[in-house]
C-alpha cells in the first residue's frame, strides 16, 4: 500500500530513515530548505560613509604587516548578507592619510581601486608605480604584490572592489605579507602598462583572459563618454554605456568582475530590464532615482558619491532628476563569471 502524498512525512519509517541518514551525514532531496536568501536593493549615503571613514582615520591606526588593521577600510554591508556587500563582490572604502604607508602583501582574490579623492599618491603593483587621481580605475590582480604610499599632504580615499566573497566560497583564499620590508621597490614607472598595452604595442606574454595590473585614467574615460554622447550612441536601458575592457583580450575587466561607466543625459529615464548578477553602483556625479520592481516598486533616490546595490533578477530603471546636468555612474558586476558559466540572462521590458 502506497503512502498518501499529504501525510507521508509523518510516517514512522520516514522519521527512522531521516535519523539514520543524519547519523551518516546524509540528507534527502526532499529535506532541502527551499527558502532562498534574498538580497535587498540598498543605498548607502556618501555623507554617512564619509563621516565613518574620517572618524576611522582618527581612532584606527594603520597597522603593519600581519595586523588586522593593516588596511583601514569601511565596508558596505547589505543588510541581508552577513558582513558582505553581495555574495560574490565586496566593496569597501579605504583611507590612507598623509605620510602613511599601507604595507605590501598579496592575496588570491582580485582587487580594483576606483579613486574618489587623491592629491596624487600612488599604489604599487608588482613593482609598477600607479599614480592615483580622482576617477581613475586601477586593477591589481590576484597574487600581485601591492602596497599604498601617500606621499602627499592630503588624505586619499578610494573604493576597494574585491571578489573575495566568491574566492572564499571556493576555498581558494590565500595570502601573505611581503617578505622584504613594508613596501616593495619600484621597478617600473607610472604608465608602464598603459604604454605597453596600447593600440601600438610590443609583443606581450600575457595570454587569455588574465587579470592585469592596469590603470584606466579618468580623463580618457570622460572623453570617451562625451564622444559617445555627441555621436548620439545610447542604450534605452542604460543610457550612454561603456565597458572597461581588458586591453589584451577586449574581454571583461577581470575574469570575475566587470566594470562599466554610464552617463544619463539631463532628464533621461531608461526603460526597465532585469538580469542575473550582482551590481554595485557608485555615483560619480549627479542625482537621480532608481525604480526597483514591477508590480510593487521601490524608489531609491541617489546623489553624488552615493552607492546603490541591485540584486540579481530585479526589475530596475534609472532616471536623471537634473534637467541641466548629466549623471555619471560607475558600476561593478559579477557578469563575467556568470557569462563564463552560461548563467547570464537578461529580460527587457
Amino acid at each position: 500500500m502506497s503512502m498518501s502524498t499529504t501525510n507521508w512525512l509523518d510516517d514512522e519509517r520516514v522519521h527512522a530513515l531521516h535519523e539514520r541518514m543524519k547519523q551518516s551525514s546524509l540528507q534527502g532531496h526532499w529535506q532541502m530548505d527551499r527558502v532562498r536568501e534574498q538580497l535587498k536593493p540598498w543605498v548607502w549615503r556618501w555623507a554617512d560613509v564619509y563621516e565613518c571613514v574620517v572618524e576611522s582615520g582618527e581612532v584606527v591606526p594603520l597597522g603593519g604587516q600581519g595586523e588586522a588593521n593593516n588596511r583601514r577600510t569601511v565596508q558596505l554591508v547589505n543588510p541581508m548578507v552577513d558582513g558582505r556587500t553581495s555574495k560574490t563582490i565586496q566593496m569597501s572604502i579605504q583611507l590612507v592619510k598623509p605620510g602613511e604607508v599601507a604595507s605590501a602583501h598579496r592575496h588570491a582574490f582580485n582587487a580594483m581601486r576606483f579613486v574618489v579623492e587623491s592629491a596624487g599618491m600612488y599604489t604599487t603593483a608588482n613593482g609598477e608605480q600607479m599614480i592615483m587621481e580622482p576617477g581613475d580605475l586601477l586593477l591589481q590582480p590576484g597574487w600581485a604584490w601591492h602596497d599604498h604610499t601617500n606621499n602627499t599632504d592630503k588624505p586619499a580615499i578610494w573604493l576597494d572592489v574585491l571578489d573575495s566573497p566568491l574566492t572564499g566560497y571556493l576555498n581558494a583564499m590565500f595570502g601573505e605579507p611581503f617578505g622584504e620590508g613594508e613596501i616593495q621597490p619600484i621597478t617600473k614607472p607610472d604608465g608602464w602598462s598603459r604604454q605597453r598595452l596600447g593600440v601600438m604595442r610590443p609583443r606581450t606574454t600575457v595570454e587569455g583572459n588574465q587579470a592585469l595590473a592596469f590603470t584606466y585614467k579618468w580623463t580618457d574615460t570622460l572623453h570617451a563618454l562625451e564622444e559617445m554622447d555627441t555621436a548620439g550612441e545610447s542604450d534605452p536601458y542604460d543610457g550612454v554605456l561603456l565597458e572597461y575592457t581588458n586591453p589584451v583580450t577586449g574581454g571583461p575587466t577581470m575574469p570575475i568582475m566587470g566594470c562599466w561607466i554610464q552617463m544619463l543625459r539631463p532628464g533621461e529615464e531608461t526603460r526597465a530590464h532585469r538580469h542575473t548578477g550582482n551590481t554595485i553602483h557608485h555615483v560619480v556625479q549627479g542625482h537621480g532615482v532608481t525604480t526597483v520592481g514591477r508590480e510593487t516598486t521601490e524608489q531609491l533616490e541617489w546623489g553624488e558619491r552615493d552607492f546603490l546595490y541591485l540584486p540579481p533578477w530585479a526589475w530596475h530603471k534609472h532616471q536623471n532628476l537634473s534637467k541641466n546636468e548629466p549623471a555619471i555612474v560607475f558600476s561593478v558586476t559579477d557578469r563575467p563569471v556568470l557569462e563564463a558559466l552560461g548563467l547570464w540572462r537578461e529580460e527587457r521590458g
